[in-house]
């Protein structure tokens, strides 16, 4: 591992002299503090224009990741140092525009007035956000009417061309206010008047919009930048997916169908967020891969240049080779939030500037597809990882998305970009969830969403994709225990304080973690926590529970190694060195029985018990073994009487459906063979 530190900091001073020597880019930066939300939007708008072939505007507090308000401040910084940018600040949205009036071609205005709510507490302008979307598509920005202080020209009408298939350009109104317009009739609820304007952009615009993603909720300057369709429907609840009422959901599956019938059997990008969260899976069954962006600047960092020839290696890149298994307990913390955009990009709600980061080893949660899209904030994390920072793939390397879940015909795509992400990024291993539904099992406009996994797709999928490892958390299996049974291997942990546990009190977490080695063998191993991660100094109360500083991450590892049992057993581990350890242990405890001597078969009788047929030397003694897949014994009878066709019958009861490994020893030769029941 000293190598390994060695390696990482001489090839950061490469990099970063190297990137000193790169020419100077200079860019606007617009500092969006106290501006209205109407400059707020023409900001996230020009951005989303000017970004499209070079890093020309970067914008300060316009749209920043909730989970930590330093994500624009701690950017400017490293492109500054780093990527040799000079800025030059400009605070004034009229000045903004004339700096940019080349890049403009006017103005699509509309009634700041109108407001519309899927839910409670959230309350957007829904005219200004389709004048966003018809102003990245005509590289105009959207304004008030009622603005007389900005200088721009205000046409009339607009011409949007087609990007995409050739089509010719449509003429469409640029004033989205006239009273001319249906969505403008005042007899009519905001809903339906919101409904209005989107069935007229459907079915005028969408075909000239981007057929590889579109955008789902609060407009940004990516949609912008992408020319995505944008539609800002959820539900009303967080988790029933019922709360999206069939007329939202036919809305968002016509767009669906445009994706699909652009690109056939290829997967498609959704960005934004999704309201109920569970239709993540509805998404899924179209053919779309999710990913939760509701943050700005991703113009920005998407089109920011970057080495090509970049190696993505990692202190804690390790091998099957390189570890040795040891008669330990092997722990793992995995820091979640991968699937979220705004932890991503928002340095792991700043835990990744932590004095502690590299103290003790951690499974980092990432979208491995914003490694592909933003590539500077990928080779960002790879540069400045140490020994101790382990990477994940959350809830898969394509995205938020559900393998078990995309139509047959978009699996071969799914698996191609999929093993692609893997192998560039070396990263064979992923964490998946699938919940939060109450019913168990649901149908949603034909689609069936279920609180389980389909163990074996996710498994083929796995298998297929060089996912070394899916850990899981899934009621439908036991907790803490390994599964090869489905393809690929899988890893679940549920129901016992470790997903999103209460780690309010560190001592009681710490004796719940040490409890459950104490009944485990050795090897033995345990996903500890599934955390969500915060920056230092976060204030950790009954809010949020189940957040942790790495501070505190390590104070609960001390508690852990101190205990005067098993503390000095124990090892915390990165998800890369779980995984190789894991594989090993089970190459191990198969290998260690002889496969001479008796020869025997198996099967499950009507009363669900294994019935064990066996040929061995008449008059002998058997001993029948019954182990999990860790090497734990289950079940052991002894001194069996044989002929030279025996039947033992064992009991099965207790035993969890899944994969044993069975031994017979006849007194001089053993002989063993994998079951699943």
């Amino acid at each position: 591992m000293k190598i390994h530190r060695k390696l990482s900091l001489l090839t950061l001073i490469i990099i970063l002299f190297t990137s000193k020597l790169m020419a100077q880019i200079n860019a606007v930066i617009y500092n969006g503090t106290g501006s209205s939300p109407e400059n707020k939007l023409i900001a996230l708008t020009l951005a989303g224009i000017v970004n499209r072939d070079a890093p020309r505007l970067y914008l300060v507090n316009v749209y920043e990741a909730w989970s930590y308000n330093q994500t624009d401040e701690m950017w400017r910084d490293i492109y500054t140092n780093d990527g040799n940018v000079n800025f030059t600040q400009i605070t004034d949205i009229n000045q903004l525009i004339q700096y940019f009036s080349n890049d403009i071609n006017g103005a699509i205005t509309y009634d700041p007035s109108l407001t519309y709510a899927n839910f409670s507490g959230q309350n957007f302008r829904w005219q200004a956000e389709v004048a966003a979307m018809i102003g990245g598509l005509t590289n105009c920005i959207p304004l008030p009417s009622t603005n007389e202080t900005i200088v721009v020209e205000r046409p009339d009408s607009v011409w949007v061309p087609d990007y995409f298939h050739g089509q010719e350009a449509l003429k469409v109104s640029a004033r989205l206010d006239s009273s001319l317009h249906p969505w403008n009739n005042d007899e009519l609820t905001q809903e339906q008047r919101y409904f209005s304007i989107l069935e007229w952009a459907i079915e005028n615009l969408l075909s000239r919009t981007n057929p590889h993603k579109f955008y789902l909720r609060e407009i940004t300057d990516w949609a912008v930048n992408q020319r995505m369709f944008q539609l800002n429907l959820a539900g009303t609840e967080s988790l029933q997916f019922a709360s999206l009422v069939n007329e939202k959901a036919e809305k968002i599956e016509q767009v669906m169908s445009y994706m699909q019938a652009s690109n056939p059997n290829e997967i498609f990008h959704v960005y934004g967020w999704m309201r109920p969260e569970p239709l993540v899976q509805w998404i899924s069954a179209w053919g779309g891969s999710f990913h939760e962006t509701l943050l700005s600047n991703l113009s920005w960092h998407h089109v920011f240049p970057v080495n090509d020839d970049f190696v993505y290696q990692r202190p804690s890149e390790l091998s099957y080779e390189d570890v040795t298994i040891d008669n330990k307990y092997y722990v793992i913390f995995i820091g979640s939030e991968g699937d979220a955009g705004n932890w991503n990009a928002g340095f792991q709600s700043g835990a990744w500037h932590s004095a502690a980061r590299g103290n003790v080893p951690l499974g980092w949660g990432f979208n491995l597809h914003f490694f592909r899209e933003f590539p500077f904030l990928g080779q960002y994390y790879f540069r400045t990882a140490t020994a101790n920072d382990g990477f994940i793939a959350v809830t898969t390397p394509l995205g938020y998305a559900y393998s078990d879940m995309f139509p047959e015909s978009y699996l071969p795509d799914a698996i191609e970009k999929t093993m692609w992400k893997v192998q560039k990024y070396n990263i064979p291993t992923t964490y998946a969830y699938k919940h939060y539904n109450g019913a168990g099992v649901s149908d949603f406009r034909g689609i069936t969403i279920s609180n389980n996994y389909n163990f074996n797709k996710l498994g083929e999928f796995a298998e297929n994709t060089g996912t070394e490892l899916t850990f899981l958390f899934d009621p439908a299996l036991s907790t803490q225990q390994v599964y090869s049974q489905y393809g690929g291997l899988l890893f679940n942990h549920v129901n016992d304080n470790t997903f999103y546990g209460n780690v309010t009190d560190l001592n009681a977490t710490a004796q719940g973690i040490i409890n459950r080695l104490k009944n485990k063998p050795r090897p033995g191993f345990l996903l500890a926590g599934y955390q969500r991660l915060r920056q230092d100094g976060t204030s950790i109360g009954s809010g949020n529970p189940a957040d942790i500083t790495l501070p505190r991450l390590e104070q609960l590892m001390d508690i852990i190694k101190a205990d005067p049992e098993i503390g000095d057993n124990i090892e915390f581990v990165t998800p890369e060195k779980f995984t190789w350890l894991l594989k090993k242990r089970i190459l191990e405890a198969s290998v260690q029985y002889s496969n001479q001597g008796a020869t025997f078969s198996t099967f499950i009788n009507a009363f669900g018990e294994l019935a064990v047929n066996i040929s061995a030397t008449q008059g002998k003694k058997l001993d029948i073994q019954i182990y999990d897949l860790t090497g734990r014994l289950l079940i052991e009878k002894s001194n069996l009487a044989s002929t030279h066709q025996t039947t033992h019958k064992i009991s099965l009861a207790g035993l969890p459906h899944g994969m044993y490994i069975i031994l017979v020893f006849d007194g001089q030769f053993q002989t063993f063979k994998k079951i699943v029941f």
